[in-house]
C-alpha cells in the first residue's frame, strides 16, 4: 500500500513526509497532552494541511519513524497506541535563512542563553 495522500478527488497528490507528521505533533502536542493516536493524526493532517490519508497509513509510517529513533509510541490497553514525536520538525529553508542572517546582524545585541 502507498504513503502517497490523497486529494479530495481521491487522486494521489504527493507523498506523505516525516516532516507533515512532525508537524501535527507540533502543533497538536504539549506537555499535559504530548501523545497522540493515529486516528488524532490523521485528523489533524486534514484539518490542517489537506492531506488526506488513511490511519493504516500513518501508522506505517509511524512505525518506520519509530525504527528511525524519530518518534515513540506507549500501547494503552490491548489496541489503543499513543505516539509521540522525539525531534522538532525542520525549519523550512527560507525561513532558516531568515533566521541565520537576523542572528548574524544582531549578534553584538543579544547575550546568548548559556552566558546569563
Amino acid at each position: 500500500m502507498s504513503e502517497n495522500a490523497r486529494d479530495t478527488g481521491g487522486r494521489y497528490s504527493r507523498k506523505l513526509t516525516e516532516q507533515d507528521l512532525l508537524k501535527v505533533f507540533d502543533y497538536e502536542t504539549d506537555a499535559e497532552e504530548p501523545m497522540l493516536a493515529a486516528s488524532e493524526i490523521v485528523d489533524a493532517l486534514y484539518d490542517r494541511f489537506d492531506i488526506d490519508v488513511s490511519d493504516e497509513t500513518v501508522r506505517r509510517r509511524l512505525r518506520s519513524m519509530e525504527d528511525d529513533g524519530t518518534v515513540s509510541s506507549k500501547r494503552f490497553g490491548a489496541r489503543a497506541v499513543g505516539w509521540t514525536a522525539l525531534v522538532a520538525p525542520r525549519l523550512d529553508p527560507d525561513v532558516a535563512a531568515d533566521a541565520d542572517e537576523l542572528a548574524d546582524a544582531d549578534r553584538d545585541e543579544y547575550t546568548a542563553l548559556n552566558d546569563l
